[in-house]
């Protein structure tokens, strides 16, 4: 609910004269009979901003979005920025060669709930062991936000003695070319990693379904001729300029991308120093 007032207040200005019901990572409301638009974050985060993931249960509606549907294609050439900037940034370099790469996740997480239970990495050791037969070496990416990590890399240890716990940033590691393959229950990495050109596995079913029902699109929602084509409302003749990072910003989230940006790092250098001064002042 919170999420779905942020975005009803980052919209305003433009969806405040519809009968149409516009909500925010609340999936089951599309169930209902009512014309409704349901918006999360998209899983392909490494771009010049997050965008957002659209769903609706209106036909005509869903025909009005398809119209501006991202390329996908674009974000190959993302990914090859990612790893130029990686090439020119990390100095020292860990991973082995032909190595398998096992990310994590919230042990919360709604993606991963099947009505029942919660589903973890811990529950598929079976089909990690068939997969990691076929590497050198494999390594396990903790969700930095799980609060069961301790659990899920005991387990880990206890299946594959020679697995290795990494805590490099993520798009370092879909950057690096000695990993081969990713794997995990159904992250927003593991849609990301295809266009790093990783083999991917998704031990649980896939959250989003780009083929029939999710729709990615990318700005042209801080358009009013956007929302007033889907809405089918007037236009008001508003359209901001594309400002990197808006949406990161305004969602105070950046899901690892702070390391490959330069303008988050030297925030967050600056913050850094800014907190270390004032300490010694305190100390003083």
């Amino acid at each position: 609910m919170k999420h779905t007032l942020w975005l009803k207040q980052l919209f305003s200005t433009f969806i405040s004269n519809t009968n149409i019901d516009i909500y925010f990572e609340e999936k089951d409301k599309l169930k209902e009979k009512k014309p409704t638009i349901n918006l999360s974050i998209h899983p392909i985060r490494f771009a010049d901003d997050i965008f957002f993931n659209f769903e609706t249960n209106d036909d005509k509606i869903k025909q009005r979005l398809k119209k501006y549907e991202v390329d996908y294609k674009i974000f190959y050439y993302y990914a090859d920025l990612v790893k130029a900037t990686y090439l020119k940034t990390v100095k020292h370099d860990k991973i082995k060669e032909n190595s398998l790469l096992l990310v994590g996740q919230t042990s919360m997480d709604k993606v991963i709930f099947d009505g029942k239970k919660y589903h973890s990495i811990t529950d598929y050791i079976d089909e990690i062991k068939s997969i990691s037969s076929n590497y050198t070496n494999i390594y396990f990416k903790p969700h930095p936000y799980a609060k069961n990590n301790k659990k899920v890399i005991k387990i880990l240890k206890k299946n594959f003695p020679n697995i290795k716990i990494t805590l490099d940033n993520i798009y370092h590691l879909l950057a690096n070319d000695k990993i081969k393959h990713v794997v995990g229950l159904n992250s927003s990495v593991l849609y990301e990693a295809k266009y790093f050109k990783k083999e991917v596995t998704f031990l649980y079913k896939q959250y989003f379904d780009f083929d029939t029902n999710d729709i990615g699109i990318y700005a042209d929602y801080f358009d009013s001729k956007f929302w007033a084509d889907i809405l089918d409302t007037d236009d008001q003749n508003i359209k901001l300029p594309f400002v990197q990072n808006r949406l990161r910003k305004s969602l105070n989230d950046f899901w690892g991308y702070n390391q490959i940006n330069d303008e988050i790092v030297l925030k967050d250098i600056i913050k850094t120093k800014i907190k270390y001064l004032i300490s010694k002042i305190k100390i003083g």
